[in-house]
């Protein structure tokens, strides 16, 4: 199960600090709610991919002395699964929805692109659900006033209040 902190940081600083960042502990499990301290279960790395280049970085294990369940704890400027940050995924998005030329790959940018055009109604869901007066209609020509609405938001505050919002999260796999 994924996990996300805030870090207060952001990828290169992470990066610099590694397995010393300030990890959170729980002290109660999220998949069966005993109340125990989740143990350090070591690390495992990734790549963080920014405009400015990529970051090896650790990813922090916890397990559940109860269940066994294991937890990853990820940065809250990481999307599940992803190599590029969110801030770059969602700058990339809004690069080619305003039909601008952008860096990076035309193949990635295009799958990032249809994946976020194929999350529209999830994200109406999410901001309706949350207050948010949403008075347009849910299409890909108002896809542009979705990424406003998160940049609004703050990104990294979206993706950590989104998790789990109908069993899912932002850019997740269609089901």
């Amino acid at each position: 199960m994924i996990l996300f902190h805030d870090f207060g940081a952001d990828l290169k600083t992470y990066a610099e600090k590694g397995p010393a960042n300030d990890f959170p502990t729980f002290h109660s499990c999220p998949a069966c709610s005993s109340i125990n301290t989740l143990h350090r279960h070591g690390f495992y790395w990734r790549y963080g991919i920014t405009e400015e280049g990529a970051e090896y970085i650790p990813i922090c294990r916890l397990r559940c002395p109860s269940c066994k369940k294991t937890f990853s704890i990820l940065p809250d400027f990481l999307i599940p699964y992803y190599q590029h940050t969110l801030h770059t995924v969602v700058d990339r998005i809004a690069t080619v929805l305003q039909k601008e030329k952008g860096s990076g790959f035309r193949q990635l940018v295009a799958f990032y692109k249809r994946r976020f055009l194929k999350h529209l109604k999830w994200l109406h869901s999410f901001f309706t659900d949350h207050g948010v007066s949403v008075s347009f209609p849910c299409e890909n020509k108002n896809a542009t006033k979705y990424l406003t609405m998160i940049r609004d938001f703050g990104e990294s505050t979206f993706l950590r209040r989104s998790k789990g919002h109908l069993s899912s999260y932002f850019m997740a796999p269609p089901v």
